[in-house]
This record gives C-alpha cells, structure tokens and sequence, in this order.
C-alpha cells in the first residue's frame, strides 16, 4: 500500500480460477485464501497450493516473527525482495512451512536482471 509502504497479494489466478487472498500486512496467521466465485476456503486447491509452492521456490526472502526493541510486541518481518514478500506470506497463509524450500533442491539461479526484468531459478 502507498500509506503503509508495504505490499500485499490481495487476488491470485490459477487454472482458470479467480481467488481473493485476505488479511493485512505481513501477519501469515490472519486471513486466507478463497475463491472469488462463492467465498469458499481454497487452502487446499491444488492449483493454489502448486501455483504458491512454485513461487515460494522461486524466492529467497524468509518471514519470521520479530520482536519490535521500542513496543516490545512480536510482529511479522520479512527479510529479502519486498516484492517476494506478498507471496512468503500468502504461502503461509495456506500452512506451507518456512522451511518448506529444503525439501527441494535448488541447482540453478541467476539474479534478477533490469534489463532481463527476470530471475530465473531451478528446483529438482
């Protein structure tokens, strides 16, 4: 959002199917993911679980829980491209681990180009 300079995945698209994702900020642990058409919980859609694993694979920012020095309150903090981000925490959303990406080995990358506007990665 522009007030609170943060990203948020708020629809997503797979096989054909329109879902709306709920919640707010970072917080993995508050709202969901639904189909667009009739409200349902689809955490267990395969095409949103396999269009989220695909992208949490994709990427290298982690989320963890934090405690904020000033308030002392425990917050959700991601750490790596702020534009992954929306997509750690909607994986989240749908119960895939942070550690779900070990279980998959990763045996290309190449970096983000400007001018390929693309990073590419391979998992096995």
């Amino acid at each position: 959002t522009l007030t609170e300079g943060k990203m948020t995945l708020v629809n997503m698209w797979s096989g054909g199917v329109a879902y709306d994702v709920e919640g707010k900020g970072f917080d993995p642990t508050v709202g969901g993911i639904t189909r667009e058409s009739n409200k349902k919980d689809a955490s267990g859609d395969i095409g949103v679980r396999s269009a989220l694993l695909s992208a949490l694979l994709c990427c290298n920012t982690t989320l963890s829980k934090v405690k904020d020095p000033e308030t002392g309150e425990e917050k959700w903090e991601p750490k790596g491209n702020s534009s992954e981000a929306p997509l750690v925490v909607a994986a989240r959303k749908i119960g895939f681990e942070e550690n779900i990406a070990s279980e998959y080995k990763r045996v290309l990358e190449i970096p983000f180009s400007s001018s390929r506007k693309m990073m590419l990665t391979v998992t096995d």
